[in-house]
């Protein structure tokens, strides 16, 4: 008897087997997209809606969610007694993933390309401005859009040129003018802008009546905010101030003053009213409110440049205090700061542009009183020959009536008049700009060595041209190069540019780019002892530009003092003044047991910036 074995089934054929299952899971999952896509349209269009960070964060967040899900031991064990169940979810997930976001993708091209190029508007105003600007222009850009969700207008906001360049820059059509190597040349400020939102009714009253046609005419409906100057102070300084006066706007104004300055042995900031015209118009409360005469304005002018922190605008201001607090520790330096009441709350909530983090150390309260002057902010049209557009002025017309709607700065308390008219704004500007600004003998010293090639050369000529406005019709500036010739060498100070008006500071600049930048780094301490050899029969101050290397080289870590005594042994320099190109910090920040200024600043914020606060700083260094 034999055994039968039974017959074993054919074995499938394994392409066919794969091919089909394959066939299978891409069924299921495009069937499982579409179904996904259907049912999450709805949460995809407000995903999309957004903003961009929160988009990112819940992406992110949902993925680790997910990660986190997938690691629950329970899962673990499922995933691996149902291997073949757990693919199949996988590539259903998959294919539905994959279909929303093709699907998201179409619509989003295609969104777009139904969406026509909207018509764009540039507005310009101070830099203090520039955040609650831009958060108004975003709230009326979501506020006007098409039916179909398009925006109607794109806009740009941007700092506004300093009050020395407004007049200029509206009646040369935004253009910087400037000679290089004695040939015209010409550079727009910034895009032209269709309106600025000047500080005060009194700015741009008094370009209107230098006769200019790019600004619209007044009108009485123009005011789009108001606010009011305030002392800023930490909160430590003002419980200190409480102790002498309960309530401070129960004082005359110059009794506030005396108390902060002399009882409490603070000081008080201000901004360049140069680049400033919140400043500028502080200054007239300084002088007016504590009743000073006229013999001692120049006094009071010196000692606020002196105290400002070397900062040209209210925000920079609000930055070089905040890193002061930093470094103090404390963070509570004996300062007050005279600003506009909105940029207290800015630097408390962190919204000083450029300068992150503000009120991290110290937290301002605002020192208010009636005698301070209102700031008026004035929306204010501007027309360019040649780009005029009926469409667009409509559109500017209707931000400006929107702006007065939903003003700037709504909850700021202020009295309900400005200080200051055209007539007092214009006297103001020739009495500090003209009368109180000392002449100026200024002299460059420019670090010619081969490491300073690539971060001086050009910015430091580029800050040389932008700077031609400081500059009065009596100032001088000369230029001078500071090398050695061999390494560890003997210093040499060389000539760049003999004495120079303003009108020459084109080919100045024109000097320093063509100047050799090959020889080797020289202490700086010896190139204040050659500058000081000279025929200078009267101490003028030096503004070094250089990239920092020059410090390494004044032997033993002792940089500091080596400077300190040389700057006592020169007897034609009355200060020194350190820009550094390229690097975040200063090697020599002070100069122990020296009795002339000196300061050291990085031109992290722009060369032409950092030379102006330079050009307004030295001034009193005589």
């Amino acid at each position: 008897m034999s055994d039968v074995q039974p017959e074993n089934p054919p074995a499938p054929e394994p392409g066919r087997s794969r091919f089909a299952a394959a066939v299978q899971t891409a069924v299921i999952g495009a069937l499982a997209g579409a179904f996904v896509t259907w049912i999450s349209a709805p949460w995809l269009d407000l995903f999309t809606s957004q903003p961009l960070h929160i988009q990112l964060w819940g992406s992110l967040g949902t993925g680790v969610l997910v990660g986190a899900v997938a690691l629950i031991p329970v899962l673990r064990d499922l995933i691996q007694k149902h291997p073949k169940e757990v693919r199949t979810a996988l590539c259903v997930l998959a294919g539905g993933a994959l279909a929303t976001g093709v699907w998201t993708g179409v619509r989003a091209v295609a969104a777009d390309d139904q969406c026509p190029a909207p018509a764009e508007l540039r507005l310009v105003t101070a830099p203090e401005n520039v955040t609650e600007l831009t958060a108004r222009a975003r709230s009326y850009v979501r506020e006007h859009q098409t039916e179909d969700g398009c925006p109607v207008v794109r806009m740009t906001v941007a700092v506004a040129p300093p009050p020395i360049h407004l007049h200029d820059a509206f009646d040369n059509r935004w253009e910087w003018r400037e000679d290089r190597r004695d040939q015209p040349y010409a550079r727009l400020y910034d895009l032209q802008p269709d309106a600025w939102v000047a500080s005060s009714a009194a700015e741009p009253d008094e370009l209107r009546a230098g006769e200019l046609r790019s600004l619209g005419a007044p009108k009485p409906e123009d005011a789009v905010g108001r606010d009011q100057l305030v002392l800023a102070m930490t909160g430590q300084r003002h419980e200190e101030l409480g102790t002498y006066m309960d309530n401070p706007d129960g004082y005359a104004f110059g009794e506030v003053w005396d108390t902060l300055t002399k009882k409490m042995g603070m000081t008080i900031a201000r901004p360049f009213p140069e680049t400033s015209v919140a400043a500028l118009i502080g200054t007239h409360d300084v002088f007016h409110d504590r009743g000073l005469p006229e013999s001692r304005y120049l006094e009071a002018e010196q000692e606020l440049v002196e105290n400002g922190l070397g900062a040209d605008t209210v925000t920079s201001l609000l930055c070089e205090f905040d890193r002061l607090a930093d470094r103090s520790g404390a963070g509570d330096p004996k300062i007050a700061m005279l600003v506009p009441g909105h940029s207290v709350d800015d630097f408390n909530a962190g919204r000083v542009k450029g300068c992150e983090g503000t009120g991290d150390s110290a937290r301002l309260v605002a020192v208010r009183h009636h005698d301070l002057s209102t700031l008026d902010y004035q929306f204010v049209k501007v027309s360019w020959p040649d780009q005029r557009s009926a469409e667009r002025e409509k559109l500017v017309d209707h931000f400006g009536a929107w702006l007065r709607a939903h003003p700037l700065f709504p909850n700021a308390p202020g009295p309900a008049d400005g200080e200051l008219d055209r007539h007092d704004l214009g006297r103001l500007k020739k009495l500090v700009l003209d009368e109180l600004r000392p002449k100026l003998d200024l002299r460059l010293l420019v670090d010619t060595s081969g490491s300073a090639d690539r971060p001086v050369r050009v910015r430091a000529a580029e800050a040389v041209r932008a700077n031609s406005r400081l500059l009065g019709p009596r100032d001088g500036v000369r230029v001078f190069g500071l090398h050695a010739r061999t390494r560890n060498g003997p210093a040499e100070v060389t000539s760049i540019a003999a004495d120079s008006t303003r009108e020459q500071l084109g080919a100045v600049a024109a000097s320093i780019e063509s100047t050799a930048f090959d020889h080797w780094d020289a202490p700086a301490s010896a190139g204040l002892t050659r500058l000081g050899t000279g025929d200078e029969a009267v101490a003028a101050p030096v503004v070094l530009l250089t990239d920092g290397r020059l410090f390494d080289n004044e032997g033993r870590g002792e940089a500091a003092k080596v400077i300190a005594r040389a700057l006592e042994r020169a007897p034609t320099v009355s200060g020194l003044y350190v820009v550094v190109f390229g690097q975040d910090a200063c090697a020599v920040t002070a100069l122990p047991g020296s009795g002339k200024p000196y300061r050291c600043v990085t031109a992290s914020e722009g060369a032409d910036k950092a030379l102006t606060r330079a050009i307004i700083t030295v001034r009193g260094w005589r």
